[in-house]
């Protein structure tokens, strides 16, 4: 998410209320502080485009509206911005501990006879309208967000294309439909890392099942047969942090660790440490006997370890080994 540039500013900055990593925002809250005023999150499903008052109306004051509504202010939804609405704002702003902005009345509403009025000396001033200027409000996935990416106090906003700060769930997870022929050897526990939005998290692939498209529909003919597709499998790679809140696609790259195939392997509660750089199995010999072998780790997986024998000919494959 970027922060619009405030107007009539040099720079857009963090001045207040940072917004930490793995903290949840929840919408009609003040996200964080820029300039010295507030920035509030609002659940939208599009970006706001413009400073909201009395008479505006549409989809972006009404959802303005049900987050107000959300955080128990008396008004009607009905996405018109009116004095119902400004009085809500002004009570928002307060309990978030700032001063509600305000605009003349006459600022949307020019004409003739308005022109004249405003020349008479004697005319009274226009009274000053509660409103929400569209750089103190910022769109929001949903209700409710975790912070994948936070701001700090200081930081510099609104440099075009980086994102200032990232919401996410932790509830989203990305699933993949693959033709079995293409899972290869991904088996689920395997590691894998997420990309998506520019952000990259690290996942665990969960169970791999038959897509419905894996079952032959009955009554297929000759053609059919000739154009047989592979079946396909689907799986989920369920994230170990919050994903950013997206719509879009994601790139996931599963982490196979590869290993020489003659290599031994142990659970890995067969490996001791006997101090710096000595690692060991405690194997039985053909007596009954226990006797240590100095081993060198080479990779761990899903509790099994691959290690070698410093001595060749010390381990070799149907030795016992003591686990634990």
């Amino acid at each position: 998410m970027t922060v619009l540039p405030v107007a009539d500013a040099s720079l857009t900055v963090v001045t207040g209320r940072p917004l930490a990593t793995g903290a949840t925002a929840s919408s009609g809250q003040v996200l964080t502080e820029v300039n010295g005023r507030p920035l509030f999150g609002v659940q939208s499903a599009f970006s706001f485009y413009r400073d909201m008052g009395v008479g505006d109306r549409g989809p972006d004051v009404e959802a303005l509206q049900a987050a107000l509504v959300a955080r128990s202010y008396q008004l009607n939804a009905d996405g018109k911005f009116g004095s119902e609405t400004a009085t809500a704002v002004k009570r928002w702003y307060q309990d978030s501990g700032y001063e509600a902005p305000s605009r003349s009345a006459a600022a949307e509403k020019t004409s003739p006879e308005a022109s004249e009025k405003s020349a008479d000396p004697s005319a009274k001033a226009p009274a000053a309208e509660g409103y929400v200027p569209v750089a103190e409000i910022l769109a929001m996935p949903s209700a409710s967000a975790q912070v994948v990416q936070g701001v700090q106090v200081g930081q510099r906003l609104a440099a075009e294309g980086v994102p200032d700060f990232i919401l996410g769930s932790a509830d989203l997870v990305v699933t993949i439909t693959v033709p079995v022929t293409d899972l290869g050897d991904v088996v689920a526990g395997d590691a894998a890392v997420i990309s998506i939005g520019g952000t990259e998290v690290e996942g665990t692939v969960g169970d791999i099942r038959p897509s419905g498209s894996a079952e032959d529909p009955e009554g297929t003919g000759a053609s059919a047969d000739a154009e047989q597709v592979a079946p396909e499998v689907t799986f989920a790679v369920v994230p170990n942090a919050a994903l950013p809140g997206s719509a879009g696609r994601a790139r996931v790259t599963v982490v196979k660790q590869i290993v020489a195939e003659d290599a031994l392997i142990v659970p890995v509660l067969a490996v001791s440490d006997r101090g710096p750089d000595k690692t060991v199995l405690t194997k039985q010999q053909a007596d009954g006997t226990l006797f240590e072998v100095p081993v060198t780790v080479l990779r761990t997986l899903q509790g099994e370890v691959a290690v070698e024998p410093l001595e060749e000919g010390a381990l070799e494959t149907g030795d016992l080994v003591r686990v634990g």
